[in-house]
């Protein structure tokens, strides 16, 4: 446990010394300007059009922590040959722990970074305290914390750093489309085959179902969130993520480095 937790700090300081942060922080200030900006045109309930921008903010700023500080960092440390000297000390399966939680920590810090900024913006400018963008925050650090899993997969199995980033992003798209697509077949009817639904669904069960994570809809509108969901979300979210990692560690030590 104390070597996962180093990793993950020593992840964290590097993250916080490369130039990629302080471009990421120019990034969030100049999104929150945006937010601003967007507001002031609005024609209708300012509060609503920040919180729906924001949140698409945060969705931004956290893809690209998860590619930049996650997946980039491991590619760089391995050009530097600073790969091997690591896992000749520790476990591979707690050095790739200790990435994915030193990653996790980047998330955090962006993600809760433009949420504030959001909820200032929204309380200052749109006259509304909007408590549920912690919500909004929480289950956007489990979305791209499930993404950033899914990178170290792909990372184990030898894939380079653009396929790795591309593949994370279809993962991302695909997994925000299967409940579009299965209530299309629903509204379909008898019209719709039965067979592709089934296929959809199936697929649904394999691949990360990202829409269970957002609740971007219900916090813009007001409406309100039922807890079962957000339980579900966590438990999915565990049991997916510790399939994931221990899928990646079983890779990591079969392979010769």
């Amino acid at each position: 446990m104390r070597a996962i937790l180093t990793i993950g700090n020593l992840t964290l300081k590097e993250s916080l010394r490369g130039r990629i942060f302080y471009g990421m922080l120019i990034f969030l200030a100049l999104f929150l300007m945006f937010c601003v900006y967007i507001s002031s045109l609005s024609l209708g309930t300012v509060a609503r059009v920040i919180l729906n921008t924001g949140m698409l903010g945060i969705t931004i700023s956290c893809l690209m922590a998860t590619i930049l500080f996650g997946l980039y960092a491991l590619y760089q440390e391995k050009e530097r040959n600073e790969l091997y000297v690591i896992i000749n000390r520790i476990p591979r399966a707690h050095y790739l722990v200790g990435r994915f939680v030193g990653a996790c920590y980047t998330v955090i810090i962006f993600s809760t970074l433009m949420g504030a900024g959001v909820f200032i913006i929204t309380w200052t400018m749109g006259r509304q305290v909007a408590p549920e963008l912690l919500l909004a925050v929480y289950m956007a650090i489990l979305e791209f914390t499930l993404l950033m899993a899914l990178g170290l997969l792909f990372y184990a199995l030898g894939l380079s750093f653009p396929l790795n980033a591309f593949l994370c992003l279809g993962v991302f798209v695909l997994g925000h489309s299967f409940d579009e697509a299965i209530l299309s077949f629903i509204g379909l009817g008898k019209l719709g085959s039965p067979w592709h639904k089934l296929f959809i669904e199936i697929v649904s069960y394999l691949f990360p179902n990202f829409d269970m994570f957002n609740f971007r809809l219900n916090i813009v509108h007001g409406d309100p969130i039922q807890i079962k969901k957000i339980i579900y979300a966590n438990t999915y979210w565990f049991f997916y993520v510790a399939a994931v990692l221990t899928g990646s560690t079983l890779v990591m030590n079969r392979k010769d480095l």
